[in-house]
């Protein structure tokens, strides 16, 4: 007889903690935390709600990544061709518009040359690019600059349009 009044007390007791009172039941979708189960764990913890949706921070970061062009630039040369000032004073533009991030300017090269010269031709580009929005009044705190030389193709290929893609500078956004 113990037993099972035991047995019956920790029955109910376990049934009291476990359940749930009617009005602890959450119906309103907004404030559900299941209903929140779609933000996956690479959201950097950081966000803001807009219409409903989360937007991170990498969102932001992505976003401007999108606006921002690439400078090419003719055969050995670091000289920004009038073209491409046009392109850089379009970034330019966005980039003193628009805080929250800053560049990496990563200086390319097509595959002629040696590993050491196109290292050096890529650092002279991204030179080229960093002095250019320097000037325009970006603060040298949210530029870098960094060459690849050869390593990092955009392009794959031997013709033309392959090897003048790969000579560059691609601007690319960083956290601050």
């Amino acid at each position: 007889m113990k037993k099972i009044t035991l047995v019956l007390m920790c029955c109910l007791i376990a049934g009291l903690v476990a359940g749930c009172r009617p009005d602890d039941v959450n119906d309103d979708p907004d404030t559900d935390p299941d209903s929140l189960a779609f933000i996956s764990d690479d959201t950097l913890d950081v966000g803001v709600w807009v219409d409903d949706t989360v937007v991170t921070y990498a969102d932001q970061l992505a976003d401007h990544q999108l606006i921002l062009n690439d400078v090419f630039f003719d055969y050995n040369s670091e000289d920004i061709s009038a073209e491409m000032l046009q392109v850089l004073m379009a970034d330019a533009d966005y980039v003193m518009n628009n805080q929250g991030f800053r560049l990496l300017l990563e200086g390319h090269c097509d595959s002629r040359g040696t590993i050491d010269y196109n290292l050096a031709l890529g650092e002279r580009r991204a030179q080229s690019v960093y002095d250019y929005l320097s000037n325009y009044g970006i603060p040298a705190s949210r530029i870098e600059t960094v060459s690849y030389g050869k390593e990092r193709p955009f392009v794959s290929g031997d013709d033309d349009w392959a090897l003048s893609q790969n000579r560059r500078v691609h601007l690319r956004v960083l956290p601050e």
